[in-house]
């Protein structure tokens, strides 16, 4: 279970403190820095967080009463008011900074290390010009209670492009989690990045970077450090999770542009590229992000730049956090029906709910004969699993040619009203990887390694519980077999192909200006680790290799398909409706009108006409079998007829 920690470290910090009446009158004077009493500069404390306080200046209904006291489930835009006097936070060439001052009579102390004020028995006042990155974190105080709070991130010669991430930390965490150097043996699991420890952290988003007018949002949080062997790195991926004991359960922000109307996030990541930190900033988010549309789920992203307590640390991709409250946020399902699960190898380990249902599902199809004619095994096998959504995470897995899969990074979620779904997760060892698991290159046939489990404890097992077995058996499954590989192919004309990784990709270098790539790169330099791609370069901004390799993959992936199920060569299928209504390949929707793609030849194909209003009336060449089942040929066309 993790632990939840405030810490408040006052040991060598810098403080504020004031007390009296509010006054609408804030004058910033530069004086002589003042330091702590030595007996309050020795002192240090560690406290459980509890309660729900709403930050002064984020919630307008908080600030308008200067309160802490009130939480709303949801937060959401910048604050415009200061409730204890500090200036707006944001970029400027110098500050003065004067006295904050108390909104309800009480006595504020402030920090400027990122931590947690606590109040003072001996206050000490002072202002100052800050030349530097400075946070600034204000707690009013009134029967030791705190009644109102504030915390401004100001950056000081600032100039960031890309939207800015800032993070208020315990100094602790940053030192010793966050900042701590990469040590050996690798993974060294006595480091404290190790540790399932969470910390407190007020988030401001600054969504114009340093053009920003003022922050977009800000709200109190949790943060830990996560990830695999990607955390001994010199930039570590972080959890951010928003719960009532920092401030409310929810942020309330479309924090993702190819899902703005997905407003209510439980927690968001920021991850440091994983595998990929030592090869490209793109890969694994571009590749995730081709099954926009198609239907299987993925973590939404963005890339954005992070500051911790004021300090640089570089490009990150921010993206949705895989739990439960995924699905509630991207299916509208109530997070408490949702069981959630994660495994690896042998291992199933629950995130939410329960895993029964899953290793039921497992056994069932470990143990069933899906070869017989009757589809009996496979009737019963769709009540427990999705379908659809199974054979196209497959088929895209084999596109992506991802080593460090079966056997690891499969995650999967169900509810009373759906059955299980599986997501694309970790995609670092696909596309032009070389740092390849044992047994795997990039001459490696999909299937092949499928079929042998991948590699460490499935490798050549038949045990219910590695996750490859299901596949095993589902495909001796003529009805299964016909679905996965006609799916694949409608998957592969729409969504998965080159052309759509060479846009994707473009379209995300297009948000990394070169000028914060350049700085990132320079901070935290790649050339040491010695990494080649599939095409032989270093660490990559552009993307030319992935789309290189893409390109070769659409006909590989192809063949390897040929090869494993004897198919014939491609063939062109031409699909349109006229009227209303649409049609669908295997239940797939085709999302145009006129639809064309890649099919096997004498593969047979299931196509279904389904009206929007009206009726089918026929198909042009004047069947009116619905669904029907067809053999492409060389330039086949089916047109659906509606009234």
């Amino acid at each position: 279970m993790r632990r939840l920690f405030s810490f408040v470290l006052l040991g060598a910090l810098s403080f504020w403190a004031c007390s009296g009446d509010y006054s609408t009158e804030t004058s910033y004077v530069e004086i002589a820095d003042i330091s702590l009493p030595s007996e309050t500069a020795l002192s240090s404390a560690i406290a459980f967080s509890s309660g729900n306080l709403s930050s002064g200046a984020l919630l307008s209904s908080a600030l308008s009463s200067s309160s802490v006291g009130s939480s709303s489930e949801e937060s959401s835009s910048s604050a415009k008011v200061s409730v204890l006097g500090l200036p707006p936070a944001g970029f400027y060439k110098t500050l003065n900074f004067g006295e904050p001052k108390a909104s309800q009579g009480g006595s504020v102390s402030c920090t400027m290390d990122g931590s947690e004020p606590k109040e003072l028995s001996s206050p000490v006042l002072y202002s100052q010009t800050f030349t530097k990155n400075t946070v600034v974190r204000c707690y009013e105080f009134v029967d030791s209670k705190v009644v109102a709070k504030q915390t401004e991130t100001y950056f000081i010669g600032e100039s960031v492009k890309m939207p800015v991430v800032a993070l208020s930390v315990p100094p602790v965490f940053f030192k010793d989690y966050v900042a701590a150097s990469p040590c050996k043996p690798d993974p060294c699991r006595s480091a404290a990045f190790w540790d399932d420890v969470e910390f407190p952290v007020h988030v401001e988003y600054f969504a114009d970077g340093s053009s920003s007018k003022q922050k977009t949002f800000e709200i109190d949080a949790g943060i830990s450090i996560m990830g695999g062997w990607s955390r001994n790195q010199v930039k570590k991926s972080v959890s951010v999770v928003m719960r009532k004991e920092y401030q409310d359960g929810r942020l309330k922000y479309p924090l993702f542009e190819t899902r703005p109307d997905a407003k209510k996030f439980k927690a968001f990541i920021l991850r440091n590229n994983g595998n990929r930190f030592v090869s490209d900033y793109i890969e694994d988010p571009m590749a995730v992000s081709l099954l926009e549309g198609s239907g299987v789920d993925y973590q939404r992203s963005r890339q954005v730049v992070v500051f911790y307590n004021g300090t640089y640390y570089g490009i990150h991709d921010m993206r949705e956090k895989l739990n439960e409250h995924f699905v509630e946020t991207n299916h509208g399902i109530d997070s408490k029906e949702v069981d959630f699960i994660k495994h690896t190898n042998k291992t199933i380990k629950v995130a939410n709910g329960s895993a029964a249902l899953y290793e039921e599902m497992l056994s069932f199809a470990a143990e069933s004969d899906f070869s017989e004619l009757s589809g009996e095994a496979l009737q019963k096998m769709s009540k427990m699993l999705d379908i659809s959504n199974y054979a196209d995470y497959m088929a895209a897995e084999v596109y992506f040619h991802n080593g460090d899969w079966p056997n690891n990074n499969v995650r999967a979620w169900r509810s009373p009203s759906q059955p299980w779904r599986f997501v694309a997760f970790d995609i670092d060892h696909g596309f032009d990887w070389e740092w390849n698991v044992t047994g795997f290159s990039q001459e490696t046939n999909m299937f092949d390694w499928i079929a042998k489990g991948g590699s460490a404890d499935c490798k050549n097992s038949t045990s219910a519980f590695c996750f490859h077995n299901m596949f095993v058996k589902l495909i001796q499954s003529q009805v299964f077999r016909r679905i996965f590989i006609n799916r694949a192919c409608v998957l592969y004309s729409l969504y998965v192909n080159s052309s759509r990784v060479a846009a994707n990709t473009d379209a995300m270098v297009s948000t990394m200006p070169a000028s914060d790539i350049a700085r990132d790169i320079n901070e935290f330099p790649r050339d040491d680790y010695w990494y080649f791609n599939s095409c032989g370069g270093g660490f990559e901004t552009d993307g030319s290799c992935l789309k290189k390799w893409a390109y070769s993959r659409d006909a590989k992936v192809r063949e390897e398909y040929r090869q494993n199920f004897g198919l014939g060569e491609d063939v062109t299928v031409s699909v349109s409706t006229q009227g209303n209504g649409y049609v669908t390949i295997e239940g797939a929707r085709l999302p145009t009108p006129e639809y064309q793609g890649l099919f096997f030849a004498g593969n047979p194909i299931v196509l279904a006409a389904v009206p929007s209003e009206g009726e089918f009336v026929q198909w042009e060449d004047g069947s009116t079998e619905n669904p029907r089942v067809v053999t492409p040929a060389k330039n086949s066309t089916y047109r659906a007829i509606f009234n």
